[in-house]
Formats: structure tokens, C-alpha cells, sequence
């Protein structure tokens, strides 16, 4: 190694490590997210019966990365076939009872899991450098990419949670980073690894297809500005030979993502996807922005939320670099190739706001990285390099102030412009601010504040029992199975009263009315960022609402 790389290269290490230290604090503070007992019973499945109808809403390549960790120790309990059977093939049940009822620590299970996604999430810190330092020809533009993935909240929380996003945009973000270098310099090296890296890429989400989508136009839009796109072998210019090269990535993906369904259950990746294609006419859950509850979603529901869940200096560090940009803007090869890193994740953005699933910002994670790649160019040549340097260290030091002060509750984490949690509700709800994380941060609260027992309107799957929680049970949402808890006795003297967030709103309830009376209190204390507790004692009116 050049002694001048010394340097970048352990800064990047040093920001891995940090990412990591981060995603142990926030695995050890925050409960299982809704998804992620079913997503991890399901990969369980896969591997130990063979059983790809389990979940199929998702591709299972994830899901079997997330399971191996229990499948290679081989201590994981028996995967619940009579269960699975009674309830055909319900991957709900079949993960409530996989989890929570196989006599082993719910966490046991779920944190090797857990640190699968939390390894994807470093490779994309790493990436993010390499990518940056290839772009701009700077070694400190491949620290501050790192930088600026590293300290991101977003990226971090949904690296720890087993969600398809992370892996998408891991695998999203290297392919359009592999076709920059094929169009620079085509080699059968370079066409398999993308090929491969495609092949990935559908295999982690079935939004991939807004991936392929985005390459595609960009291949149309570099072939139509006289750039050569084809095999290696090829020398002439135009579409066929772009197409013949679309062809053989299309054929190395494809074998790469049938081997994820074990081949035979290939069939499931297209009835997943006609199902996600299908969504909003499933009745599919519910959307809240800006204080309003839909049940269709909005078109401007990410121009909305990216702005507030993006560090603040990010959002700066990437504006004054997309300026410097257009302004320097030049017609070459060199712009014509950038085209691979513009389009995708520019056509990524627009087809997530035309679905109108709007279940969180998560929805268009795979934007993330071309953003972070965006804000490194400040670290480029260009005209005042001092004042452009000076505002690259501010960013990045500001940033890394947002990510220490934001561990380990980086799902509820909106930026400096909204200020909290509790300022973040006015905005937006689902998995920004509660995906149920909040039970372990509940209990920390109780015991610390010496309360025996509360009432609990809890939006999630988990279980409160599993954290030793005594509660009375409220209206919530999301519990599989029997409703737990027990009875609080009208004369215990200290009522306090846990709703999260989402509840609290009115959202994923049968009255989104039924917490109404709170909303104008002062809560007693938010714990994890997404429950809200109200002390209730020795108010008549608040009673009559706990004992209906």
C-alpha cells in the first residue's frame, strides 16, 4: 500500500468501527420491528424445509443470509411445521411461536440475525468510499463518502433490523458503481461482476425492478449521446450491441437469482412480485403525513420526508455540491458515464412516489448512498478549494455529532430542522418513529422508575412478557395470537398510561380517535423515541378511559 493511502484507509476503518459500535448499542436497545420475527422464521424455513411459500412478498435471499448464522450452530430450535400447517403456511404465527415460544431468548436468535444485515450496512460504508474516491480522484473524498454513510442514523437503524432495504441498496449501489466501470472499460471481469451484482439485487427486494428500470433508461440516454455500450468483444456503436450486452447481464442474473429459489421454486419470485405490483389494492395499510391519515398515500410523501430524516449536514454538503456541479456541467465522456449514477436512483425515487407506499423513508433507502456520493464531491477539484474543504469538515463533523447524539434510537431520529421525536410526529409516523422497537426501553424506564405495572397501548409484534413487562392491555395493533397482560386494580395509586406513537396518532386502529384524550397532555417521559408515557393518577376523567 502507497504510504499516502495509509491514512484514508484507516479513517475508513476507524468509521466502521464506529458504525459497528453504534449497531451493537442499537441491537442491544431495541426490540424486534414488525417484520422481523415472520422475515426470520421464514429464512429459517427455507433453509431447514425447504418452504419458499413462507413470506413470499419478499425474495428469500436475505432471509437466508439473516437465518445461516442458526443454521451453522445448529442450536436453533425445530421450525414449527404443525403450526405452519394448521395455519396455512401463516408466516405471522409461524414466527410468534418460532420466537417467542421455543424456550430460548428471543434475542438469541434474533441478533446473529441481526449482525448479518449490521455486515452489509459496513460494506456500504466501505463502498461508499471506494465509489466516492473513484468518481472524484480523491482520497478525501472516499473518507468523507464513508464519512457521510457511516454517520447517517437512517443507514445505521435499518442495518440493525432485519428489513430488505439495506441488502437493496447495497446491492443497488454496486451495480450502477460496476456498470461506471464497464462503460469506461469493458472486460469479461467487470460484465460477470455486474451480472452477479444484479442477480443480487433482485434477489434482495422486488423494488429491484426500479433498478433495472433505471439502468435501462440510462444505457437508452449513454447510447443516444453517442456513447459505445456493448460486450466486451464488440467495438461498433449503437443499440444492438447495447442490447446484446443487456442480454447477457439479464442471463447472468437470472441464473444468479433461480438459485436463491433453489431453482424449482423459481415461480414464487414472479408471484411476489405481481403481489407488491399489486399492493395498494390489498387494503395494505395506512399512511400519515403532515398530521393527515390516508389510507392511499401521497405523491409528495418523500420530497416531504428525506428533507427531515437526512442529517442536516448532509442535505447542505450535497446542495452546494449538486450547484458546483451543474454549474461546471460539461458534455464528454467523463458526464456521459455519471449518467449510470443519475438516472437509476433518480428513477428509483420517482416510481417509490408513484406507488404511494408511503410506510417510511425506508421506501427509497437505495437514494441514500448516490446522495452520500453527491456530498463527498465537495471534496473534488473546483474553484475555492479552501472554502469547499472548510465546508466538507463542518458537514462531516456535524454529522458525526447527529450520529453519536441520535444511538441508540436511530428509527425515531429526525434532524436538526424538526429538533425530536415528539417535533418529528407533526411530520411523519410508521417505521420514521415506531416500528415497535420500543419494549426494551420501556422496561429500562420501569424498573428505573421503580412502576410495577402500566397501562399499554402497543403497536407491534413483540411481547411484552418477554421483557418481564406487567401491563393491563389497551386497544393496539399488531399482537399474533392471544391477548396477553392482566388486570390492574382500579386502586393502585400510580397509573401510568404507555401508547406508542403510532397510536397515539390515531393510525392502525379501529377509531383513530381512541387515544384522543391524551394528545393534548404532557407526557411523563418518550422512551425508545416511540412510547409515550402519561401519568394518569388521580384524574377522574382519565380513568373512565382505562376502565371502559
Amino acid at each position: 500500500m502507497h504510504r499516502s493511502a495509509v491514512l484514508p484507509v484507516l479513517t475508513v476503518a476507524i468509521l466502521v468501527g464506529q458504525f459497528w459500535w453504534r449497531g451493537e448499542r442499537f441491537i442491544a436497545a431495541n426490540g424486534p420491528t414488525f417484520d422481523e420475527a415472520a422475515h426470520l422464521a421464514a429464512g429459517y424455513g427455507y433453509w431447514t424445509a425447504g418452504e419458499f411459500r413462507l413470506n413470499p412478498e419478499h425474495p428469500p435471499l436475505l432471509k437466508l443470509l439473516w437465518a445461516l448464522p442458526l443454521r451453522i450452530r445448529g442450536d436453533a430450535p425445530d421450525f414449527p411445521w404443525e403450526v405452519a400447517k394448521q395455519t396455512q403456511l401463516n408466516h405471522w404465527h409461524v414466527g410468534m411461536v418460532w420466537l417467542y415460544q421455543s424456550g430460548q431468548p428471543p434475542h438469541e436468535l434474533l441478533n446473529p440475525a441481526r449482525r448479518v444485515n449490521l455486515a452489509l450496512g459496513a460494506g456500504l460504508v466501505v463502498l461508499s468510499g471506494w465509489v466516492a474516491y473513484r468518481v472524484w480522484g480523491r482520497r478525501l473524498a472516499a473518507i468523507a463518502g464513508s464519512g457521510f454513510a457511516a454517520c447517517d442514523p437512517t443507514v445505521l437503524a435499518l442495518s440493525c433490523v432485519l428489513t430488505t432495504d439495506i441488502g437493496l441498496t447495497v446491492f443497488a449501489f454496486l451495480t450502477c458503481y460496476l456498470l461506471w466501470e464497464y462503460v469506461a472499460a469493458p472486460s469479461s471481469r467487470l460484465l460477470l461482476a455486474a451480472g452477479v451484482s444484479l442477480g443480487l439485487t433482485l434477489g434482495a427486494k422486488f423494488s429491484a425492478v426500479a433498478v433495472v428500470a433505471g439502468l435501462g433508461l440510462a444505457g437508452l440516454l449513454f447510447v443516444s449521446c453517442g456513447g459505445r455500450l456493448g460486450l466486451p468483444s464488440q467495438a461498433e456503436r449503437g443499440f444492438r450491441p447495447a442490447l446484446k450486452l443487456a442480454i447477457r447481464l439479464g442471463a447472468i442474473a437470472g441464473v444468479l437469482l433461480a438459485a436463491t429459489y433453489g431453482v424449482v421454486h423459481f415461480d414464487q419470485w414472479g408471484r411476489g412480485l405481481k403481489f407488491q405490483l399489486t399492493r395498494t389494492h390489498h387494503g395494505d395499510g395506512v399512511a400519515y403525513l403532515l398530521g393527515e391519515i390516508s389510507a392511499t398515500g401521497w405523491l409528495h410523501y418523500f420530497l416531504v420526508a428525506l428533507p427531515v430524516k437526512l442529517p442536516l449536514g448532509l442535505i447542505v454538503a450535497a446542495g452546494v455540491s449538486a450547484v458546483s456541479l451543474v454549474t461546471g456541467l460539461k458534455q464528454d465522456s467523463a458526464h456521459r458515464r455519471a449518467l449510470f449514477l443519475v438516472i437509476p436512483p433518480l428513477i428509483f425515487f420517482l416510481l417509490a412516489s408513484w406507488s404511494r407506499v408511503n410506510v417510511g423513508v425506508r421506501a427509497v433507502l437505495p437514494v441514500f448512498p448516490f446522495v452520500h456520493l453527491l456530498a463527498s464531491g465537495l471534496a473534488a477539484s473546483g474553484s475555492c478549494p479552501v472554502f469547499r474543504r472548510g465546508l466538507l469538515t463542518a458537514c462531516l463533523v456535524g454529522c458525526g455529532i447527529t450520529a453519536w447524539q441520535a444511538t441508540p434510537n436511530e428509527i425515531a431520529y429526525f434532524n436538526e430542522l424538526i429538533g425530536s421525536p415528539t417535533n418529528g410526529m407533526g411530520y411523519l409516523a410508521d417505521s420514521n418513529l415506531d416500528w415497535g422497537q420500543g419494549l426494551p426501553a420501556l422496561k429500562h424506564w420501569m424498573d428505573c422508575a421503580g412502576v410495577e405495572a402500566i397501562y399499554l397501548g402497543y403497536f407491534g409484534t413483540d411481547r411484552p412478557e418477554a421483557y418481564g413487562i406487567r401491563y393491563q392491555s389497551l386497544p393496539g395493533y399488531g399482537r399474533v395470537g392471544r391477548e396477553g397482560g392482566e388486570t390492574i386494580s382500579p386502586d393502585t395509586p400510580q397509573k401510568i398510561v404507555a401508547v406508542s406513537a403510532n397510536h397515539l396518532l390515531g393510525l392502525f386502529l379501529n377509531d383513530p380517535e381512541t387515544y384522543a384524550w391524551l394528545r393534548e397532555r404532557t407526557p411523563l417521559a418518550v422512551v425508545g423515541g416511540s412510547i409515550f408515557l402519561f401519568d394518569v393518577s388521580g384524574d377522574p376523567t382519565s380513568l373512565t378511559h382505562l376502565h371502559r
